[in-house]
This record gives C-alpha cells, sequence and structure tokens, in this order.
C-alpha cells in the first residue's frame, strides 16, 4: 500500500474549510490524497463518490448552509451542528448519520467539553468543531498519513476520531490522581492535623467538581458508542465492531476510574475533617487539664477565705499567720507540680 500526497489548494476563500480526498487504484491499491480542495472541486469530488474527510473550524453561517445543500442535511441537524450546547448523541437518518462527542480540557480550574459534530455517509465523514479541539488534530493526521485509513471502510475515520477524544481523557485522570495523592501524604505528614483549616477543602471540592464534570462527559458517550456498535448501516464488518467495542470498554474503565477517583476525593475529605476533628478534641483536652491543675488552687485559696462562726471560742493554730501563708502557697505549687508530672506521664500534655 503506497499513499501518495498531492499539493494542496489554495482555497483563499474558505480558509477554514479543510479536506482530505481519497482516490484509490483498484489495481496498485495506491492511494492518492488530494488536501484542502476548493468548493468546486470538493462538490465534483462529492458528486463522483470519492471517500473524503471534510473538516469545519469554527465554520460561518455560509459554510454550514453550503454543507446542508450538499448533502441534503434535516434542518434540525443545520441547527444542532451551529450549537455548541449539545449532549452525546447519536441520530440515524436514511441517507447519513449524525452523532457528537465531546473532547475535555481543564482551564481554569474547570472542565470543559469541546464539542464535536460528526456527519458520515456511505462515501464521506464531515467534522464541524471549534478550534479548541487539539486532541482532534492527531486523529486528522493520522488519516492524512496513514494510507489504512482508507482502504478501509468510512466508519475507521469514525473511529480514529473517537479514538483520540477517548485518549484525551487519560491525562486528565493522571493529573487529578496525583493531586489527590500528594494532597493524601500532606495530611498524613502533617504532624497532628497542624495547618489544617477551611482552605484546605477547597482543593478538595475543586477536584470533585472536575471529576463530577468529566463523569458528566463520559456517562452519555458511553450510550452513543454502545448504539453505534448496534447499528448495523454504520459498523457494517467484525473488525471495524470489534474496534468499537474497544473504544466502549475504554470508556467503561475511565468512568470506573471517574468513580474511583471520587471514592478517593470522599476520602481525602473525611481524612480533613477528621484531623480538624481531632484538633478540636485535643483543644478541649488541654483546656480540661488546665482546668483540673487550678482546680485545686481555687479550693485552697477559697478555703481561706471563709468566715467561720462559733459559738465558743475561736479556734487558734497553733502557727504565726506567715508561716500558714507560706504553707497555703506551698501546697498549691505542689498541687500543681503533681498534676502536670501525672499528665504529662499519661501523654495527655
Amino acid at each position: 500500500m503506497v499513499i501518495k500526497s498531492v499539493q494542496s489548494e489554495l482555497q483563499n476563500n474558505n480558509p477554514m474549510i479543510r479536506s482530505l480526498v481519497a482516490e484509490v487504484d483498484p489495481e496498485t491499491h495506491r492511494v492518492t490524497l488530494r488536501r484542502n480542495l476548493q468548493r468546486d472541486n470538493l462538490e465534483q469530488a462529492i458528486a463522483n463518490g470519492e471517500r473524503l474527510w471534510i473538516d469545519l473550524v469554527n465554520p460561518t453561517a455560509d459554510e454550514l448552509d453550503w454543507l446542508a445543500a450538499q448533502f441534503r442535511l434535516s434542518p434540525a441537524v443545520s441547527e444542532d451542528l451551529a450549537r455548541i450546547d449539545r449532549r452525546p448523541s447519536l441520530l440515524v437518518y436514511p441517507t447519513y448519520l449524525f452523532l457528537s462527542l465531546f473532547e475535555p480540557q481543564l482551564k481554569a480550574g474547570h472542565i470543559k467539553g469541546h464539542e464535536i459534530h460528526c456527519v458520515m455517509t456511505d462515501h464521506c465523514f464531515i467534522t464541524v468543531r471549534g478550534s479548541e479541539a487539539n486532541a482532534f488534530e492527531e486523529a486528522y493526521k493520522r488519516a492524512a498519513q496513514n494510507p489504512d485509513a482508507w482502504h478501509t471502510d468510512i466508519a475507521y475515520l469514525l473511529y480514529l476520531t473517537a479514538q483520540y477524544i477517548i485518549d484525551a481523557y487519560y491525562p486528565l485522570l493522571d493529573r487529578l490522581s496525583n493531586q489527590l495523592n500528594t494532597l493524601e501524604e500532606n495530611l498524613l505528614d502533617s504532624p497532628a492535623g497542624s495547618g489544617i483549616n477551611e482552605k484546605s477543602r477547597k482543593p478538595i471540592y475543586r477536584i470533585k467538581q472536575q471529576l463530577i464534570s468529566l463523569r458528566q462527559l463520559v456517562a452519555p458517550q458511553r450510550e452513543v458508542i454502545s448504539s453505534v456498535i448496534g447499528e448495523k448501516r454504520l459498523v457494517e464488518t467484525d473488525n471495524i465492531r470489534d474496534l468499537f467495542r474497544h473504544l466502549y470498554e475504554r470508556l467503561l474503565r475511565v468512568y470506573d476510574v471517574i468513580d474511583t477517583q471520587r471514592d478517593l476525593a470522599s476520602n481525602v475529605l473525611d481524612m480533613v475533617q477528621n484531623l480538624e476533628s481531632r484538633k478540636m478534641v485535643e483543644a478541649v483536652n488541654r483546656l480540661t487539664i488546665f482546668s483540673m491543675i487550678f482546680l485545686p488552687l481555687t479550693f485552697l485559696s477559697g478555703l481561706f477565705e471563709l468566715n467561720f462562726a462559733t459559738f465558743t471560742e475561736p479556734i487558734a493554730l497553733p502557727i504565726s499567720g506567715g508561716t500558714m501563708f507560706m504553707i497555703v502557697i506551698g501546697g498549691m505549687i505542689l498541687s500543681t507540680l503533681l498534676l502536670t508530672a501525672f499528665f504529662r506521664r499519661r501523654g495527655w500534655l
């Protein structure tokens, strides 16, 4: 198999309509690839039934109208192509299939899904997207450099697109996992929960929100891939069906990893709460110990402030007032020392 690349045609009037048109020689199996054709040549290739990939990046209304006219798209699909708030979905029409996939990206601490609309006919594969979909570029480059992509069914181009979109989830999950592990290690290394405050919870809550956003993107795409596997017209051969089953299994693993990371985030959050509770208990224990140390002092000082009323002669102690004062002060100091030594020996201080 040989692939031959033809120099791209200049497309001055529509620079954002990219295209790959493949001509396969039935005898030599040589693939002649033309890129970025002008509209007239694209229309001719579509009419001739050639295999092609049309990629619209940040399309204008005129480009979407041209696309709808060429492939006779329904008004509902034309409207959906211009929207960016759809959920991943698969719609089956008599002459084409329409589906939406989402590529995740982390920006300013938030997970955002960049939508990629796909329309597939018997000979054409069309993608409509924004310029932020970086992972999609790898799929487009692979189709431009790999001849096997054009010797198989058009559904293989959809598989390439979905594969690189799913692969984009793994770096984000690895990053969130590393952040959670770092937070957990810092909490375990902190002595008795020192440095734990309300700000310690914010990174964990942010990670949980990011995981929830990823889960909301993965769950419907899993259903889309499952529907693709069951669509006979889309997946005609066992090889293509096995490829999409592989994608479905990868999405299941991504979904399981997200749930695992959510459980880990909940565990780290519980650890923060336990450390905060431990700090509170230790503070209450210290206050209780201090109050116990000063309790005998309060008792002794209060005892000798009492006025004793008697019906007989007052009790005369055989010691002077100065000596009694020193005995009381000594008793206070001794009781403080004994209680402090006892609490230290028990490890309460």
